[in-house]
């Protein structure tokens, strides 16, 4: 029987930090008081768990289910105002809510005043000390690396900062402490610095995204500051290709395209469905030793994906987790597809109350900065983003059929050949990793 395997490459660019050539905000420092790491020794977010050690089950920690909880209601805001904000109807949204709170979390280290209040707003760690949020941030990243050894997750961290830009001690040392971050002090004028950055790029992609920067963009930057995200998994039940077969998917804008379809039928966890008063039907369908899995949600009856997005936040999220009853005999159907997406989210940062960040007047990111003396202070030029994900199979299609989403309570079936919701989670913890619409399939 073949294989299949789901491979995620993902990279996101979030903060580049300029120095503005205007007057700038005052660059004397934050207004809140610098975070102690006293008594921490270094800690390592990304290695992967030698094979056969993966951890056992065990009730979350007070941070991780903070750092859960923050990053999935951030993630559907973020996904909701993208989807959205859509010019095309048939694109297809990926994100890493994970990803985007690391991120930004490493970024909070340096800011200070009401840049520190508008991104801990943000992000949901309002009330918290930025000693807090990282602690929460690193007890969760510390327990995905490990959770499952037949699941290969890395995390990365990595700053490039111009060699005459000069970084406070205790920001290099949050982020190395609690991010792992890597740093290097260089000169992004010199012509081989996009290559050597896309290069880092690549290998922790596994090749996966190349040419994420080019020299262009250098102009006026002091900072650059890059998160990636790599997954790869196999399911525990594998598809069989010989059961691959085109079916039609029907977009939202009423036309139909043929397209390779996976076919199973296994003992797994669906909810939802018309039967029990749901406008959606969903699968769990587990990778590996069953630590992660894909959520697969599709809209049924009247329903649609974009009123299922409208109103999807962590909250309605958790309902429908809830609503996955026990296993049960089930066949699922599931598009073979692959995502390629990239993004500039300053404009949806804005919208989400980061506006001062962007505000070369107003950015405080004084914990970033030295003692030196600077003509305008750095604020952020742009946050980029871009992100890779294939879900297929290795055999050949053979035959064609079609089908609606529907499940009933004595033989669940899913059929997402309709726009549909995915995210890819730990289950324990509730962690998603990845989440994203599929509106067309060969989009």
């Amino acid at each position: 029987m073949g294989r299949i395997r789901t491979s995620t490459w993902v990279l996101f660019v979030f903060a580049n930090l300029f120095f503005a050539l205007a007057a700038g905000g005052d660059p004397s420092g934050p207004r809140f008081p610098p975070a102690s790491i006293s008594g921490l020794g270094p800690v390592g977010i990304t290695e992967v768990q030698p094979v056969g050690t993966s951890r056992s089950p065990r009730s979350s920690t007070t941070g991780e289910e903070l750092a859960v909880r923050t990053a999935n209601e951030f993630g559907f805001e973020l996904l909701r105002r993208l989807y959205a904000g859509r010019e095309d109807e048939r694109e297809n949204v990926f994100i890493s809510p994970l990803s985007v709170s690391l991120s930004l979390g490493m970024l909070l280290n340096a800011a200070g005043g009401e840049t520190f209040e508008a991104m801990g707003n943000a992000l949901g760690l309002d009330g918290l000390t930025v000693v807090e949020a990282n602690e929460a941030y690193r007890e969760l990243m510390d327990l995905l690396v490990r959770l499952d050894s037949s699941v290969e997750l890395r995390l990365a961290n990595h700053s490039w900062l111009d060699e005459s830009f000069r970084v406070r001690q205790d920001y290099r040392d949050r982020v190395q402490v609690f991010f792992d971050a890597e740093i290097d002090n260089v000169r992004f004028e010199e012509p081989d610095m996009a290559r050597a950055i896309n290069g880092w790029v690549k290998e922790s992609t596994a090749g996966r995204i190349t040419d994420m920067v080019t020299p262009e963009e250098f102009r006026g930057l002091v900072a650059l500051l890059v998160n990636s995200v790599y997954f790869e998994a196999d399911w525990t039940d594998p598809f069989d290709p010989e059961e691959t077969a085109m079916v039609v998917f029907r977009r939202a804008d009423g036309t139909a395209v043929n397209v390779p379809t996976m076919r199973q039928e296994l003992d797994a966890r669906v909810g939802g469905g018309e039967d029990y008063g749901e406008d959606f039907v969903a699968v769990d369908l587990p990778y590996g030793g069953e630590v992660f899995s894909m959520m697969v949600v599709v809209p049924v009856g009247d329903a649609t994906l974009s009123g299922l997005i409208e109103g999807m936040d962590d909250a309605r999220w958790q309902e429908v987790v809830g609503a996955l009853r026990g296993e049960a005999r089930t066949e699922v159907r599931l598009p073979r597809f692959e995502l390629a997406y990239e993004k500039v989210l300053n404009d949806v940062l804005k919208a989400m109350g980061m506006g001062v960040a962007f505000d070369r007047s107003r950015a405080d990111f004084g914990w970033l900065i030295g003692n030196q003396a600077l003509e305008a202070a750095p604020y952020i030029g742009w946050m980029k983003q871009k992100s890779f994900l294939r879900v297929d199979e290795e055999g050949t299609e053979t035959a064609a059929a079609t089908g609606t989403a529907f499940a009933t309570s004595g033989s669940p079936t899913l059929q997402a050949d309709r726009p549909f919701l995915f995210a890819i989670r730990e289950r324990q913890s509730g962690a998603i990793l990845f989440m994203g619409t599929v509106t067309d399939p060969i989009g």
